[in-house]
């Protein structure tokens, strides 16, 4: 069940109602209901997995608050992280492991010892991980580092506990939301607030508009592109791949913004997770605001645990700190090399960044603030579109011939049909205009927020009618929802 899908419309409508008219103290029962239909919706054996993390997390925390050793508390920890941590690898990560092993054997085999055996991996599971298993043991995790570290107590109430890690707007992807910030909301009573409604269903129509009329319509030329390579020029190529960074952040953050809007319907607030990242003017800051929540949670439990454990080493923590954390950012993307290659991009150009960070500080006070502004959105921007093929691509061989033909930079480019490219360069301005205006000329008119009833609630009326008329309803699921 997806956001924009006729079958979650008529899911969200019951559930609110429903939500409403309930008392408040049974509220948080109709929430975990919802979250375990909504889940089990394609398989209904899917819902064993989360109850497997939910009940190891949940007696674990009790554990470890209550262990009356430093031993004990370690021994409940471990446990348990080894635990979500071995549901994850198994489900995700079993094939590509034992993938690799094999293709090492023949390796090996054939250009050390000249032998004739060929090794087949009888390993492969064919089970599908179930949807948001990554975003649900993250959020296990976290809460099991916070109540190890003294930072909030171990939820005594399983439901509630239950219900924070099966809320159905962030249980696919994300945001990563910690438990001190949703708890609490869940033990309030929520009265029906107008404010919510108009400003959650804003978000979700800015969510749809951003998913089926803008990505979803890129995605239909990046696919045919990306899908057939070799028949493509350099130019479209590289065409290609900026508009495939426009798509994900479209997809992605329309994701977001329906997440945020139907939990504000229902009176929930959960974490932000964009801020404008495609106006980041390097690439340490495009990481502050792109998949903010995953983000942070990486800097809270790798990358500063190792920078303090390794502090003695100086500026090299840094940078051992950048190359584990974002490695293993980039393996959570997919079982897949390409991914590990993709977030060891990232730690190469952050390191270059922190290393050179005062003399970049010095040339700017040389360059006019626009100027620079300028480059290094741009740097920032043609650094993410070139990692993205590894994130696109089949294959490495598959990447590194799409980069090969960029740099040749020859050819026709693949126009399509001339409605289609129209849709497509409507599309990607606006979403570039929307965020340059909200980041640079935030004070001047605006639709969206204007005090006018007519202007404000006249622009999502428009915007209803576009998505109507040029919204892409067969897209398929969200990028992030393989994740």
């Amino acid at each position: 069940m997806i956001f924009n899908s006729l079958e979650f419309g008529i899911f969200f409508l019951l559930t609110t109602l429903v939500f409403y008219f309930l008392p408040a103290r049974l509220r948080w029962i109709w929430l975990l209901l919802a979250g375990i239909v909504f889940y089990s919706w394609s398989n209904v054996t899917y819902i064993l997995v989360p109850a497997f993390i939910i009940l190891v997390t949940y007696f674990g925390g009790l554990k470890i608050e209550k262990a009356a050793s430093e031993k004990k508390v370690r021994f409940y920890f471990l446990l348990c992280i080894g635990a979500n941590i071995g549901i994850l690898v198994f489900f995700k990560y079993t094939n590509f492991f034992t993938s690799t092993a094999v293709d090492f054997l023949n390796f090996c085999s054939q250009n050390i010892f000249h032998s004739t055996t060929v090794f087949h991996n009888s390993l492969l599971i064919t089970l599908l991980a179930p949807l948001g298993i990554s975003y649900i043991t993250f959020q296990a995790i976290g809460y099991l580092v916070e109540i190890k570290r003294g930072n909030h107590s171990a939820e005594k109430h399983l439901g509630h506990f239950s219900t924070y890690l099966l809320f159905f707007p962030k249980i696919i992807a994300g945001p990563v939301e910690r438990a001190h910030h949703f708890l609490p909301q869940l033990k309030t009573s929520k009265a029906f607030d107008y404010n919510n409604l108009s400003g959650g269903i804003k978000l979700v129509i800015w969510g749809l508009f951003k998913k089926l009329v803008i990505a979803d319509r890129i995605s239909i030329y990046t696919n045919v592109v990306f899908n057939n390579f070799e028949h493509h020029s350099g130019i479209t190529l590289t065409v290609t791949a900026i508009l495939y960074v426009f798509q994900m952040y479209a997809d992605f953050s329309g994701y977001t913004d329906m997440a945020l809007g139907i939990a504000r319907i229902l009176g929930f607030d959960l974490a932000p997770n964009f801020n404008r990242p495609l106006l980041a003017k390097s690439v340490t800051e495009f990481w502050r605001k792109w998949h903010i929540s995953l983000s942070s949670w990486f800097t809270d439990y790798f990358y500063n645990p190792i920078v303090i454990e390794k502090r003695d080493w100086g500026k090299w923590a840094v940078i051992v700190a950048f190359f584990v954390t974002f490695i293993t950012l980039g393996f959570w993307h997919g079982a897949s090399w390409t991914f590990i290659i993709f977030g060891l991009l990232q730690a190469v150009i952050l390191s270059i960044e922190f290393f050179t960070r005062k003399t970049r500080k010095e040339l700017r006070k040389k360059i006019p603030p626009q100027l620079n502004n300028l480059l290094g959105t741009g740097f920032t921007f043609g650094f993410f579109a070139f990692a993205t093929i590894f994130f696109r691509a089949e294959s490495i061989g598959d990447s590194f011939a799409i980069i090969k033909k960029i740099l040749s930079f020859k050819g026709p480019i693949f126009l399509d049909t001339p409605s289609m490219i129209i849709f497509i360069a409507a599309g990607v301005f606006y979403l570039a205009a929307h965020d340059i205006k909200k980041e640079y000329f935030n004070n001047l008119f605006t639709f969206s927020g204007n005090k006018n009833w007519l202007i404000r609630n006249g622009y999502y009326c428009m915007l209803i009618i576009i998505i109507l008329l040029s919204g892409v309803f067969d897209g398929g699921q969200f990028i992030y929802f393989q994740f």
